[in-house]
């Protein structure tokens, strides 16, 4: 890392308060600044706002342990770990069910990013499909299954990110297409990309966390010969999925 890009008094608390997670016994604020080389008057600044944020619990004996706020934050890590898990489950069902290749992509900032891929049955060669595949949100059928259900600024900043290299005339032909075509996967609640490579279609469908907001999609990848024959199958399958992970979502809020 390039510490001129970063804030040395973030850098400071963040390293006061995983000094205090590592301690083997609640630890005092001169064996924080002993252990950290850093001055005592710096150190009581730090745990003064550390303690004002509740990251930091200062007993009466002066140990230093950590406070309600660092539950907060392992409390939402944990349930993005358990998020992806669980949805990992929804794929393998589809997967099961369909015989093909199933995905889920999950949006992150700007991108929507393919994090869990089950090969199906049926053998599927796709250049360029893996685990950590994003960009082109504008032409994938998870990127557009989020793009419809976004908010027009939000939409706007997916875009901007994935066309930024796009000469002008194309990016007018794209935001025209789209303009038609994502209130047409609203209304129909899938959504699919058949430009990724010749005889390749995929199509996905999106999925809600428990206030509403999409947070990413499920779907398959199949030849269109396959996808022609059990089109409404497979569709019905990608719903289903969707259905159910919206719903595990929703679980995992409530507990």
């Amino acid at each position: 890392m390039d510490n001129q890009n970063t804030l040395q008094t973030v850098d400071r608390a963040i390293s006061f308060l995983e000094f205090v997670a590592a301690a083997a016994e609640p630890p005092s604020i001169r064996e924080v600044s002993k252990g950290l080389n850093l001055n005592i008057t710096t150190c009581y600044h730090l745990l003064r706002t550390l303690v004002a944020r509740d990251y930091i619990k200062r007993g009466a004996d002066g140990q230093l342990e950590l406070g309600e706020s660092v539950g907060i934050l392992f409390r939402s890590y944990q349930r993005s770990l358990d998020t992806e898990e669980y949805l990992a489950g929804v794929v393998k069902r589809i997967a099961s069910q369909t015989l093909e290749t199933s995905f889920l992509s999950l949006r992150d900032g700007k991108n929507v990013i393919l994090k869990v891929l089950i090969e199906g049955t049926h053998r599927l060669r796709v250049a360029g499909l893996f685990v950590g595949l994003q960009g082109h949100e504008y032409r994938r059928a998870a990127g557009k299954a989020v793009l419809a259900h976004v908010d027009e600024t939000t939409r706007s900043d997916i875009l901007e990110a994935c066309l930024a290299n796009t000469p002008e005339r194309q990016r007018k032909t794209i935001y025209k297409t789209l303009e038609k075509e994502l209130p047409q996967i609203v209304a129909r609640g899938w959504s699919v990309d058949d430009q990724t490579e010749e005889g390749i279609i995929s199509i996905g469908a999106p999925i809600f966390d428990a206030s509403g907001t999409v947070i990413g999609a499920v779907g398959i990848v199949t030849p269109t010969f396959r996808m022609d024959k059990s089109r409404d199958s497979f569709i019905n399958a990608v719903l289903a999925g969707a259905a159910e992970a919206t719903q595990l979502l929703k679980n995992i809020s409530d507990k």
